[in-house]
């Protein structure tokens, strides 16, 4: 007689208690549209700004070239350079010029000719298009060697302040191309004098290699 009315309240018992937990797991599941729960956004990480693909600045490039003067195509003084970009406009060059030649049948008593000149220049960018830019600029720089002469005489010292005038194109921003006019506005000798040598301008090839 008694078991009936048991067995009603044990169920509807069961029944409350699972509604009671499965309601707040719901709730905290699946917050409803427009809670606070619902408008946080998920965190955000601090991304720098991406280099724009024609800004140099920071590159670092190596570079060889080759001189022509105005008398010779070709001249057996080449040139080895580091770029390095201080900004966009903005480029330091130090550079290493060097020669050696020696006659097959030298006349007796005569030597090589050879000679070392480095130098470091800054170049401005006054204008520039998407691929080519004009680079103005000078520096200062110093010679020693000797020109074919006799094995002891004296080995020439010259400091010389020279300007460049050019274009570098670039093909990738990690290749370019470019071809300048350079000559010394004031070169003094070592015992000898002061002396400008803007008459004997020299016209420089080169190809430059950068890094990223």
């Amino acid at each position: 007689m008694f078991r009936s009315p048991l067995r009603s309240l044990t169920f509807t018992a069961a029944v409350a208690a699972t509604l009671l937990c499965v309601v707040p797991a719901f709730a905290q599941e699946s917050p409803p549209p427009g809670t606070a729960a619902a408008a946080v956004p998920p965190p955000m990480q601090a991304m720098s700004a991406p280099k724009v693909m024609d800004d140099m600045t920071g590159s670092l490039g190596f570079g060889v070239g080759v001189a022509s003067g105005m008398t010779t195509l070709v001249t057996t003084v080449d040139t080895v350079a580091i770029r390095y970009w201080l900004s966009d406009v903005l480029v330091v060059q130090p550079s290493f010029d060097f020669e050696y030649l020696k006659l097959s049948n030298p006349p007796m008593g005569t030597g090589a000719t050879w000679q070392f000149a480095p130098a470091a220049q800054v170049f401005f960018v006054p204008f520039r298009s998407t691929a080519t830019r004009l680079e103005v600029g000078g520096g200062i720089g110093f010679l020693i060697g000797k020109t074919n002469a006799a094995n002891n005489a004296p080995t020439a010292v010259n400091i010389f302040v020279p300007i460049h005038a050019g274009v570098e194109h670039f093909f990738t921003r990690w290749f370019s191309l470019g071809i300048a006019a350079q000559s010394n506005l004031i070169e003094y000798v070592k015992d000898n004098h002061f002396s400008s040598s803007i008459n004997t301008t020299a016209f420089v090839g080169q190809l430059f290699f950068y890094t990223d």
